[in-house]
């Protein structure tokens, strides 16, 4: 991708995103994962109920850059309602896909752009740092 493209994505994707993040709110749940990156000062915590296994009622709530915020807002919203299994599973397929740079092994939109926009500015770690915490706790939980 060209360097406008990439802007491009970041202005029309990330950026509203940001500005209207999914469940953007701090919340009493019966759990919550903590996502904290002390290079950059992004945090973030991720909270869910957990009824039947299914994660239910998902939000986050902190700070952090546009990229990092948009990114767990996406990620909040597409794990809502599935099995711990299930976004263990869906958390480890992205975060392969962006280690490998590979965003056509996935058939989400979104997931494919935050792939594409891993190298704006070196921002790798950003858009990982929820997913990575996120998909530790679950399989930590299962193991």
């Amino acid at each position: 991708m060209t360097k406008e493209e990439i802007q491009s994505l970041y202005k029309d994707k990330i950026l509203p995103e940001n500005k209207a993040p999914y469940h953007f709110e701090k919340v009493d749940a019966d759990h919550s994962v903590k996502a904290y990156n002390p290079m950059c000062g992004d945090k973030y915590e991720l909270y869910f109920e957990n009824d039947d296994q299914l994660l239910d009622q998902v939000h986050f709530h902190g700070i952090g850059c546009a990229i990092s915020k948009a990114s767990t807002s996406i990620l909040v919203r597409r794990i809502e309602g599935m099995t711990e299994e299930e976004a263990e599973e869906y958390c480890k397929k992205f975060l392969e896909a962006i280690n490998s740079s590979d965003p056509d092994s996935l058939s989400d939109e979104d997931l494919k752009i935050l792939v594409e926009l891993k190298n704006f500015e070196g921002r790798v770690d950003c858009i990982k740092l929820s997913w990575e915490a996120l998909y530790d706790f679950l399989k930590n939980k299962t193991s």
